[in-house]
């Protein structure tokens, strides 16, 4: 038997095109503490809780988690555009001032022939073989990186409501050991998404990153 691909029509065998990741990152290890190290990661506001946080310092932090989850998508964007699908976020309560535990999400990359498979880890420990451990890099990269941004910050202490542009600085997650940041990373690609055809397969041609 033998599979003929309508390259001619509307509808390709080879959809979709792209290729999917499943994305874990534990955080009950990260830091919490009230510094430019807490806040862990995270797309949630101040005001997605339904009790915001108490006190300033608190929603820096949920500033911070935002700022890195901000700097997580800018760097896993740089070779290929993708889009995110299914987040999930597990804290303690839906308190603002309880600290993220977990996060979920699923990649789709749109050209994952671009996504390479070359490099090293940001502690120099581990050669990266696949597009995953590329993936849990460059998230653990942006999770080992200080960014100072200006941000729109809940203030509770101003008055109710009360929303301040504050500039936020996010540093390193976890400040002694980096590799147990790439630890609590878990990639994972979601196959059954592939292409049909073989020939509309991405491949595992490698690409160095380390310039990045």
């Amino acid at each position: 038997m033998a599979v003929v691909e309508p390259k001619s029509a509307a509808v390709s065998l080879a959809q979709p095109a792209g290729q999917m990741f499943t994305v874990d990152i534990a955080m009950s290890g990260f830091l919490d503490t009230e510094t430019v190290n807490g806040g862990r990661c995270s797309p949630c506001a101040a005001d997605d809780f339904a009790t915001k946080p108490t006190t300033l310092a608190q929603s820096l932090l949920v500033s911070r988690g935002q700022l890195r989850f901000k700097m997580m998508m800018e760097a896993l964007g740089v070779r290929s555009n993708f889009s995110v699908h299914n987040i999930i976020t597990t804290y303690a309560s839906d308190a603002g001032d309880n600290p993220i535990t977990d996060l979920n999400f699923t990649l789709v990359f749109d050209t994952a022939d671009f996504v390479p498979t070359t490099g090293t880890t940001i502690d120099g420990s581990t050669s990266t073989t696949t597009k995953a451990l590329y993936i849990q890099d460059k998230i653990a990269e942006a999770l080992n990186t200080t960014r100072t941004e200006k941000m729109s910050v809940f203030n509770p202490t101003s008055g109710a409501g009360s929303v301040a542009d504050i500039e936020v600085t996010a540093g390193p997650v976890l400040t002694a050991s980096i590799g147990e940041i790439v630890e609590g990373i878990t990639v994972a690609e979601v196959t059954t998404f592939r292409p049909n055809t073989a020939n509309q397969t991405p491949t595992d041609n490698a690409l160095s990153y380390t310039a990045e």
